[in-house]
């Protein structure tokens, strides 16, 4: 063997030590980029599930009180609808006189007033006198009237409902008075005694 080939014999040999060593610093290399990339996703992982359970738990907290409160005001509502109920029973059941206002309304005039424009409270001022002169029946036309005008005004509905009551149609006044808490809520008018 000669020198040469000694000189080849080594330099082949160092070429395959360089090489070794650029694969194992390559390795290296990708093994940890590999690891870091491994490791971001678990932590944006983390995250994520952290936010989605957070955002569970504050949507479950959020229905947990819509729960109280929509319980809250259906209790608030049976309580305004028996009382309602009780107090138009206890109003029929009496035969004491009614007060009449020292307002006096001209039925006449307002009904005409009324077709030359219908408003609201024109509607319910004669569903209002109807009703205090016990002519239960035009009292419901006119609360009816108010109510095609204004249907969230609860006042049409409230008066309407007394006087189903009063002629004695107590499952009509309450399937009125249900369909107004089931549309637009709690009633928020104190009941009168009429």
């Amino acid at each position: 063997m000669n020198l040469q080939e000694r000189v080849r014999e080594l330099e082949s040999a160092y070429k395959k030590y360089l090489l070794k060593k650029i694969f194992k610093i390559l390795f290296y290399f990708l093994f940890t980029a590999l690891l870091i990339g491994v490791i971001f996703l678990i932590v944006q992982n983390h995250y994520k599930q952290k936010s989605i359970s957070s955002e569970a738990l504050n949507y479950k907290k959020k229905l947990e009180q819509n729960i109280i409160k929509a319980k809250i005001l259906q209790e608030k509502n049976k309580i305004i609808r028996e009382k309602f109920i009780q107090e138009n029973n206890i109003t029929k059941a009496s035969n004491s006189k009614i007060q009449i206002d020292s307002k006096v309304f001209n039925i006449a005039i307002l009904k005409n007033s009324f077709y030359k424009n219908p408003n609201y409270e024109r509607a319910l001022i004669l569903a209002r006198e109807y009703y205090q002169i016990k002519d239960y029946k035009k009292s419901i036309f006119w609360a009816l009237k108010a109510n095609d005008i204004d249907k969230k005004a609860e006042d049409s509905w409230l008066i309407f409902a007394k006087a189903q009551i009063a002629l004695g149609y107590q499952d009509e006044a309450k399937r009125a008075l249900d369909a107004y808490l089931d549309s637009y809520g709690l009633i928020e008018k104190e009941l009168e005694n009429d």
